[in-house]
């Protein structure tokens, strides 16, 4: 058996040159969905009348298809927003 001389790196030292990936912050968060927020109530003033002239097929359930529309518009945008900002950051693929 070979052991080799000289100072051996120990498992429970932390290693010289691994990057930490930054921690994000919760304003980042709140802005994105904010911006989304924003979007969606964007859409809603545009497009109302187009909106409840497509749900109306629905009949009863048509507030509740509008609702299911905008919140999954909100949920797309607000994590588009995410992408592009952590992209942007440099820590998409960090």
């Amino acid at each position: 058996m070979y052991n080799r001389h000289g100072p051996v790196p120990d498992d429970d030292q932390p290693t010289q040159g691994v990057i930490q990936p930054a921690e994000i912050d919760a304003t980042e968060r709140y802005v994105c969905s904010l911006i989304g927020l924003g979007a969606v109530a964007g859409v809603l003033l545009l497009f109302y009348p187009l909106l409840l002239a497509v749900t109306r097929p629905f009949q009863q359930l048509s507030i509740t298809a509008l609702v299911f529309v905008l919140v999954t518009v909100w949920l797309l945008v607000w994590l588009g927003t995410e992408l592009v900002w952590e992209w942007q950051a440099g820590r998409l693929f960090s």
